[in-house]
């Protein structure tokens, strides 16, 4: 049997077979996109609450496609239940602030990035966080994609503010790592 084109008789053979070309390479791009997508078949690794002096703040929970944290680098899915009403700029200024070894050159760009993804955080509300294999950064609120940051260097840089020997809050990294 052999595959045939429809007639198409305004159309030139050229157009016809780019137009074949086109359909094809979009049938292997689709899979690609499927990054917008939060994971759902990732085991948890960890958990814990982060508490500032008598406030708990979050509830945080890492998974990974085995449940084990092995290194910093993807696949791994961070998930964040707030337990309080946090505004964007708050969220802004906390994550600058964790980021001080990085260029300011470099924290203004991805701030600004994250300035048009993340949005207000109201008590319940879930902000995930997805880092792929390739290292890009990907953001989930209520499990609705909401925006990428395209920078391996971001991807390592933000997870390491909760995964991190160094972090802020050892005991919540600890526990995230699944070493508690």
């Amino acid at each position: 049997m052999r595959f045939m084109m429809p007639s198409m008789p305004d159309i030139h053979v050229g157009a016809r077979f780019s137009i074949a070309v086109l359909i094809c390479l979009s049938m292997f791009t689709l899979p690609a996109m499927s990054a917008q997508e939060l994971p759902q078949q990732y085991k948890p690794v960890g958990a814990a609450t982060l508490r500032v002096l008598w406030f708990d703040v979050y509830a945080a929970e890492l998974r990974s496609p085995d449940g084990v944290f092995s290194a910093m680098k993807g696949p791994l899915l961070l998930k964040l239940t707030y337990l309080r009403d946090i505004k964007r700029q708050k969220l802004l200024n906390e994550t600058a602030a964790q980021m001080e070894s990085v260029s300011p050159e470099l924290r203004s760009r991805w701030l600004s990035q994250l300035e048009g993804i993340w949005p207000d955080i109201g008590k319940g509300d879930q902000l995930a966080f997805y880092l792929d294999p390739q290292g890009a950064g990907h953001f989930y609120f209520n499990e609705g994609y909401i925006g990428s940051v395209n920078d391996s260097r971001f991807g390592i840089e933000f997870i390491g503010i909760w995964l991190a020997e160094d972090s802020s809050y050892p005991d919540l990294a600890r526990k995230l790592r699944g070493e508690s």
